[in-house]
């Protein structure tokens, strides 16, 4: 924006200050700053020595000067309050954004803290399931206990108890266990033993309890094995007799029905000295026990 020096026109003001008071703008020669009058009387700056020249002079117009520098202060204003609001919005904008991420980290307290709940609910739920468990392994454990007390008869007691029930319980099952696979080592071992003899013509089981089967059948399995001896006792005797030459009424001698059993007894008791030769020839041991009751028959 140009400058402009307020001046008297030439007709407007004679040699003793007077004139109709028109005045006119007029822009300076050689683009020289205005001079800015605060009073009257100023004189242009293009005015000669003597007073001289084109006889202008300023005009003291003070609302002017005021209008300016009101507009200046105003200017100012202006700029301080654009800065304030400037500063006010990045304030703003910056609260905002501290609000959003403090609703943000709110949300994620909150969202954790529900997470937490969740875990103690999933941990409590947890440890009441796993004391019901628990509960239900000791009851297990202690029952099993009982069941090997009532088929061995032998108890145990823990020297040094740990003080776990749970631990202590499986100490005394792992005990009774323990017990349990040593009779059946032996068992299978003895049961091994007799297979041969009552089951002549069977494959021995390689599962034990298939083994034990065959000894728990209806049948009478010793008075089997009892009567096939006294079988074959009876027909090597006879065997014996035979080969000895000598007459027999084996008709007399099978008739025993009227045959007591003492006399049964005190007979064999006679011949036991005799029948000592005849059992080794047979292959028979000598068991220190005589027998002397009355053979079994059916």
């Amino acid at each position: 924006m140009e400058n402009y020096s307020l001046l008297m026109g030439d007709s407007g003001v004679d040699e003793d200050g007077g004139g109709d008071g028109a005045v006119s703008m007029e822009k300076p020669s050689g683009g020289t700053s205005p001079s800015v009058a605060c009073g009257a009387g100023l004189m242009s700056p293009d005015l000669g020595r003597d007073g001289g020249g084109s006889g202008r002079f300023l005009v003291p117009w003070l609302f002017r000067i005021e209008d300016l520098e009101n507009l200046v202060e105003a200017n100012k204003r202006v700029d301080s309050l654009a800065r304030k609001l400037e500063q006010s919005e990045k304030a703003r904008k910056k609260a905002e954004a501290d609000a959003k991420k403090d609703k943000a980290d709110v949300a994620a307290v909150e969202d954790l803290r529900q997470k937490l709940h969740e875990a103690e609910t999933a941990l409590s739920d947890n440890i009441s399931e796993q004391a019901v468990r628990e509960a239900e392994i000791l009851s297990r454990l202690q029952s099993q206990s009982r069941c090997f007390v009532r088929k061995t008869h032998q108890d145990f007691d823990l020297e040094c108890p740990e003080g776990d029930q749970l631990l202590d319980k499986l100490s005394l099952l792992e005990f009774h266990g323990e017990e349990a696979r040593e009779g059946l080592a032996k068992a299978r071992a003895g049961l091994s033993r007799l297979f041969p003899y009552f089951f002549l013509k069977k494959e021995e089981p390689k599962i034990f309890t298939n083994l034990a089967k065959c000894f728990n059948s209806q049948e009478d399995l010793g008075l089997k094995l009892r009567q096939e001896g006294l079988k074959i006792g009876v027909e090597g005797t006879i065997t014996l007799v035979a080969n000895s030459q000598q007459d027999v009424d084996w008709a007399k001698v099978g008739n025993i029905k009227e045959m007591e059993t003492k006399k049964w007894q005190s007979l064999i008791k006679a011949v036991k000295p005799n029948s000592k030769p005849i059992l080794s020839f047979l292959g028979c041991k000598l068991t220190p026990a005589p027998s002397s009751s009355k053979p079994e028959v059916k």
